[in-house]
């Protein structure tokens, strides 16, 4: 292509330089929002279950079944599943236990989405409460956490290297970031025969079934990622008897799975979210026709963050010594990681029983459940602070009570400490778990709580660079050659650089430096450098 100056009425050939380019990519944000939604309805006690006689606890789950954006709000659609423990209202009240759920669905305002949009949903249950109507009615409320939002993955394109005959000269610096290797959803699915040990009795119902994760570790290998953790199990059931008594059960159950995960290796950087999105426990049948195998058939869902950490020589300028060069610049978004950390916090209290509520006997099992309040970004680091919702099932000595629920809350705040301040641009992956959760009772009246949270954060600084993406040359400019003398000694400026000086005058660093002696780029104001046009390192070459 010849493109004509007319300022100067010189004619100038242009052609593509050869850029080798690295890719870096990062997850972003598009668009968020969070609403409440709140739930309340009566639910019927079915037929072939006993009158109610006093609510013990309560457990739920939101499924969300379908989320479809269109423009400036979304559609939610879901079900908050839900089983209430209670005393029978019979002669001896028994515990029994109830089923139920309630559908969903809410059109939430999010102004900058459109039809287009692929939007992601979390729905937290923040507070479930069960009354007591009568007999045969409860009254069931929640209050539901919606946030949803839009990822968009970007892809940064940095010049590292060229491919070219022309004589160009490249000044590089080093590029810390994060590259996002994968990013992707998973399920891990667990599937277990549990036999009861020989001193359980044969179970004729479930009343209550409950299964926790606990110290779910994940290790990146090649090709695939190593899920190593435990499940802890607990069973609340009626025995097979005259009396029907209630006894309990509780176990743990390794996990050990490797899950395939194309283009990973080991020393990559995982952040994975873990949480349970099928769980079904039933009782069965051994070989004896005897009911004393429970089958576990467990969903984990998997959110997969695998990253590497790179460096990077990448091009900051060029300019040609044959041709002049045009440098193509664009402001390029990329993250350098701050800290990858995992902390773990020990938290306890005492749970005092409410007036009214039976006395405390023996404890028969306990649940917790880790929710992040708040993440505060600060000088030394991130602060994340929560709360551990715990629920203590436990055996009564009294006849008309036979068992209660003892509820609270424990205060967790942990510091993931960063070498230098982390600002509000930072991006922050917080994922907070339950690791340890024990209950022993001091006296009838209490109970001391004891557990381990454990608080993994991918903390990255958000940084924005000018980048050079392409190059161009062209035919040397006529009326800068014919202004530029042919030799010259230059006397050194305050601030500038050996690279300023050769790009200025079109020479080979390598000349300079050996034209002057230099074993090194530094040099200092007021320093003389004779600057010959033409001069070459290759001794092949004469100086013209």
């Amino acid at each position: 292509v010849y493109v004509e100056d007319r300022e100067r009425s010189w004619k100038t050939y242009i052609e593509d330089i050869k850029v080798a380019k690295k890719s870096i990519h990062m997850d972003q944000i598009g668009c968020e929002e969070q609403t409440q939604i709140t739930l309340e309805d009566d639910v019927n006690i079915a037929d072939a279950k006993p009158d109610v006689y006093q609510v013990v606890t309560q457990q739920g789950h939101v499924e969300l079944e379908e989320v479809r954006a269109s423009d400036g709000h979304v559609h939610v659609k879901g079900v908050l599943h839900f089983k209430v423990l209670y005393l029978a209202d019979e002669e001896t009240h028994h515990p029994a236990c109830m089923e139920g759920e309630l559908a969903f669905e809410e059109q939430i305002l999010m102004g900058s989405v459109s039809g287009t949009d692929q939007v992601q949903a979390q729905a937290i249950l923040e507070d479930l409460s069960v009354g007591m109507i009568n007999s045969r009615k409860l009254s069931v409320q929640a209050l539901l956490q919606i946030r949803l939002f839009t990822e968009r993955m970007k892809q940064l394109d940095v010049a590292v290297g060229l491919d070219g005959t022309e004589q160009i000269e490249v000044k590089k610096k080093d590029l810390q970031a994060l590259d996002l290797i994968v990013a992707k959803k998973d399920i891990l699915r667990v599937k277990k025969d549990l036999l009861l040990p020989g001193g359980m009795p044969n179970i004729f119902a479930l009343l209550w079934k409950s299964c926790q994760i606990r110290e779910m570790t994940f290790r990146v290998l090649d090709g695939k990622l190593q899920a190593t953790g435990e499940l802890s199990l607990f069973f609340f059931y009626e025995e097979e008897s005259e009396t029907k008594k209630a006894v309990w059960y509780e176990t743990t159950v390794p996990v050990s799975v490797a899950i395939e995960c194309q283009g990973v290796r080991e020393g990559m950087l995982e952040q994975i979210g873990c949480s349970i999105g099928h769980l079904e426990i039933e009782a069965k049948a051994d070989e004896d026709g005897e009911e004393r195998v429970i089958l576990l058939d467990l969903v984990l869902d998997l959110d997969i963050r695998i990253y590497e950490e790179t460096s990077l020589s990448m091009i900051e300028d060029l300019y040609g010594v044959t041709k002049q060069a045009d440098v193509v610049r664009g402001k390029g978004q990329y993250r350098r990681l701050l800290v990858k950390n995992t902390a773990k916090t020990r938290v306890s209290d005492q749970f005092s029983i409410s007036p009214g509520m039976p006395q405390i006997q023996q404890i028969c099992g306990s649940f917790g459940e880790v929710f992040v309040q708040e993440i505060k970004k600060q000088s030394d680091g991130v602060l994340v602070k929560g709360t551990v919702n715990v629920q203590i099932l436990y055996e009564s000595a009294e006849e008309e009570v036979p068992c209660g629920c003892l509820k609270g809350e424990l205060v967790f705040e942990e510091l993931l400490e960063t070498a230098e301040p982390v600002k509000n641009t930072c991006s922050c992956r917080i994922e907070a778990s339950l690791e340890q959760l024990s209950v022993q009772a001091q006296n009838e009246q209490e109970a001391e709580v004891r557990a381990v949270v454990c608080v993994k954060g991918l903390i990255c600084a958000d940084c924005e660079e000018e980048i050079v993406t392409d190059a161009l040359l062209r035919a040397p400019d006529p009326e800068k050659q014919a202004n530029q003398p042919g030799i010259v000694v230059y006397l050194a400026g305050e601030g500038e650089t050996l690279w300023d000086i050769c790009k200025k005058y079109d020479v080979p660093m390598d000349g300079m430096r050996e034209m002057n002696n230099l074993t090194q780029d530094e040099i200092h104001p007021g320093d003389q450098l004779l600057i010959v046009k033409g001069y070459a390192v290759d001794k092949e070459m004469q100086i013209v």
